[in-house]
């Protein structure tokens, strides 16, 4: 039947023996130059055997000797009588192999039983060609007790650790005694270091991130407020395009303003500028385009009037001119000529205070119709009342203008204040 192994191996490998090299790295990284002043160097009182005591910290003396030296550990140094000693000559190698060659030597030269054992050692380096001096010290438990149970008032009541073999620099310690407490100290110590670095890092790493964050904050703010312009978009746009449709209306129908002639303005300054003997029998207006026909005295002497009007101009009869038999014969006239738009055009003008104030509520002057206008076929006579009949038809009930409001007038000058009091009623006529 197969057999089950216990040892811990993946593919092959021995994990606790893994295992046991990474700690002997970390704890040989934490004596190395970068990461050793890390752990902190505990102060510990030594209480020599000569009855002296002495400062030592980091496994050094610091030249501090007398009494009553203070310090939170004590150690005592055990008598040479003591001690085994034992110096060796070994190949430079790791920790772990170091401890098991020393373990190893020591079972073999002790004259101790294994349970009343007590060692130490510790390696020098030697000569050149990488050979390290191992030296070793050996001591009997009981006697170690013995010698401690001696030193009972020097301690105090603390709990000492064990040095022996101070001549040649750094002491050997003793495992088992007091030493725990000072190494625990020193892994705590080591540990609020590294917290404090770990600190200081994170620290480092926030001030250069935070650019990087405000900037990341900016670009989510600024997306969201471009998703939010984004969403309000359509209704703006549609509302643009719907004013963007009315523009180019007003556009269009401004244009055909710009162009379009009033016929009541055409006739007003006809009433006006033709002589009393003219009768007209026909009016038609296209575009600025005007052919009037009836009858007359004296055909040339009218298209000199009209060419003389400001606005007119193109005067021409497209036929010859027939004179009709009587005795009060007339000539029979066809005349055509074109209109400026800016004379004849619907001209809007601020009404003054002045006339606003003056006129009555009833009365407003309003525009007059667009489009063609055909005369009647009957002739038309020029009566000395025409111009108050046409002034009368443009007038019309509407609530009062505002001061400063537009009116349309006719003719190419705005309207005048009449000088008389405001109870009198104005006679409005257009400019010629």
């Amino acid at each position: 039947m197969p057999t089950i192994q216990t040892d811990a191996r993946f593919l092959g490998l021995d994990l606790s023996a893994l295992g046991r090299s990474v700690r002997q790295a970390w704890s040989d990284m934490q004596g190395s130059p970068p990461f050793s002043w890390l752990t902190p160097d505990a102060s510990v009182v030594l209480l020599q055997q000569d009855g002296g005591e002495s400062l030592w910290r980091g496994g050094s003396r610091r030249g501090v000797s007398g009494k009553g030296i203070q310090a939170p550990f004590v150690a005592v140094e055990l008598p040479d009588e003591l001690l085994l000693r034992r110096t060796l000559t070994i190949p430079a190698m790791g920790e772990v192999d170091t401890a098991s060659a020393a373990a190893l030597q020591v079972r073999t030269v002790s004259p101790f039983i294994e349970q009343d054992l007590v060692w130490g050692y510790r390696t020098r380096p030697g000569a050149a060609g990488g050979a390290n001096f191992l030296d070793l010290a050996l001591a009997s438990r009981k006697q170690i007790a013995q010698y401690l149970e001696a030193q009972t008032k020097r301690l105090g009541g603390k709990t000492p650790e064990v040095w022996v073999d101070l001549a040649a620099g750094a002491p050997i310690i003793f495992n088992g005694y007091g030493e725990g407490a000072r190494l625990a100290s020193g892994a705590r110590g080591r540990w609020a270091r590294y917290g404090l670095l770990a600190s200081a890092l994170i620290l480092m790493a926030a001030i250069f991130v935070t650019p990087t964050l405000q900037l990341r904050a900016r670009a989510i703010e600024a997306v969201g407020a471009y998703d939010d312009v984004v969403h309000r978009t359509p209704a703006l746009v549609k509302e643009r395009e719907v004013l963007m449709q009315s523009v180019e209306k007003l556009n269009v129908l401004s244009e055909l303003l710009a162009g379009r002639v009033e016929p009541m303005r055409v006739l007003d300054r006809l009433t006006k500028v033709l002589p009393d003997d003219t009768a007209l029998q026909g009016f038609t207006l296209k575009g600025p385009k005007v052919t009037i026909t009836g009858l007359t005295a004296n055909a040339s002497a009218l298209m000199q009037i009209l060419g003389e009007q400001p606005g007119i101009r193109d005067v021409r009869a497209p036929t010859p001119t027939t004179r009709v038999a009587g005795a009060n014969s007339k000539e029979n006239f066809v005349i055509e000529f074109s209109l400026d738009p800016q004379e004849f055009g619907v001209a809007l003008v601020p009404q003054p205070a002045a006339m606003t104030a003056s006129m009555p509520a009833s009365t407003v002057t309003s525009a007059a119709p667009a489009g063609v206008v055909n005369a009647p076929s009957t002739p038309v006579a020029k009566p000395a009342s025409a111009p108050s009949a046409a002034a009368s038809a443009s007038t019309a009930t509407a609530p009062p203008a505002a001061p400063g409001a537009l009116v349309p007038v006719f003719g190419g000058s705005p309207p005048q204040v009449p000088a008389k009091s405001s109870s009198a009623k104005p006679e409005r006529k257009g400019a010629p």
